[in-house]
């Protein structure tokens, strides 16, 4: 199941907060399902993907130096160490 899928790969991938950057996210994906592609369900990107499943926070930080952003995911469900 997809939503499995994606879950346990941001689990295996992810800091100590919970956070996984979805580079290792999609290298874990890619790992245990070679076949695995997120234009299969209609998003040509994987963070579109997870952006539109709703069960994950989603974080762009900027490196900064001209360097491209690094979209990081967490699942909903992890506990925040700053509830609000």
């Amino acid at each position: 199941m997809l939503v499995n899928l994606l879950r346990n790969a941001v689990e295996a991938s992810s800091d100590d907060d919970g956070w996984a950057g979805l580079a290792g996210v999609g290298h874990i994906i890619t790992k245990q399902r070679p076949d695995f592609d997120a234009r299969t369900y209609g998003y040509t990107k994987l963070s579109d993907l997870i952006a539109a499943i709703t069960l994950f926070d989603l974080d762009r930080r900027t490196l900064g130096d001209g360097k491209p952003a690094v979209i990081y995911a967490r699942d909903k469900r992890h506990p925040s160490k700053n509830p609000a």
